[in-house]
């Protein structure tokens, strides 16, 4: 779950539907930009589908009792989630083996990053690593080819689903209007670059509430996003506990016009 507070109440975003938007921005990439466009289906399915291990477990938000929020993508446990992140990349790549692999080419890279960061999580990230890596190379040896070209095509491919991550968290993250330089994340850009931008740092802007500016547009057009959301209130969830209150909370939109920053 996606998660951020506000006076009065919880909002928060499925992962899933955070990862059909990050699909939404994969279907509009330039046909230049991508290393293989004979694959683009394959990475939009990958892209759309990456988050669909937290389907379950965001079916029933959880409360954190230290935090007094409920649980979110950053601080969820991370045994049972690797758990559902295992689960999910397996359902992908019963549809399509070069789908599978981006999804857990992108687990691995973002944790391979995690490493150190919390000594307590390094074990359990290590055997989570190992296992994946292990699955990688039976999936490229399935897929054949030539071996190097398929390697650059992932990590072309990889890139691309990192960036539109990004770029659909920035939308949830954080109320709509809120300065990048108060996000925790992206206050610098959006880290996930390219070779056609000179691997420099993405801008993302609010230019209103309902459109963000980008400061390189790797898209073949403007395009508008619509992503489902609830917001919870906390008296709710102290009446009637955090997976009740989400429950009975309504669905609502946020529309976002995606741009070029001028």
């Amino acid at each position: 779950m996606i998660v951020y507070e506000r006076e009065h109440d919880f909002v928060l975003t499925a992962q899933h539907e955070h990862g059909l938007v990050a699909g939404e921005m994969a279907s509009h990439w330039k046909n230049e930009l991508l290393s293989d466009a004979a694959h683009r289906d394959e990475l939009i399915l990958a892209a759309k589908e990456h988050d669909r291990g937290w389907i379950e477990l965001d079916s029933s938000p959880f409360w954190n009792d230290y935090s007094q929020s409920p649980y979110s993508f950053r601080d969820f446990p991370l045994r049972p989630r690797f758990v559902f992140y295992h689960k999910g990349i397996e359902e992908v790549r019963q549809k399509n083996l070069y789908a599978g692999l981006l999804c857990s080419l992108m687990y691995t890279e973002l944790f391979q990053k995690n490493l150190g960061a919390n000594a307590q999580d390094d074990d359990d990230i290590r055997d989570y690593l190992q296992q994946e890596h292990e699955r990688q190379l039976d999936w490229e040896k399935q897929l054949g080819g030539d071996a190097e070209a398929l390697k650059q095509r992932l990590q072309s491919d990889v890139e691309i689903m990192l960036f539109c991550d990004q770029l659909s968290l920035f939308l949830c993250m954080e109320e709509p209007g809120t300065p990048a330089a108060r996000y925790d994340f992206f206050a610098e850009g959006l880290s996930c670059t390219f070779d056609a931008c000179s691997r420099q740092p993405i801008q993302a802007e609010w230019l209103s509430n309902e459109k963000v500016g980008l400061s390189f547009f790797p898209f073949d057009e403007d395009f508008t996003i619509v992503l489902p959301y609830k917001s919870v209130p906390k008296a709710s969830i102290r009446k009637f506990g955090m997976q009740q209150a989400y429950r009975r909370a309504e669905w609502k939109e946020r529309r976002v016009l995606i741009t070029e920053l001028n």
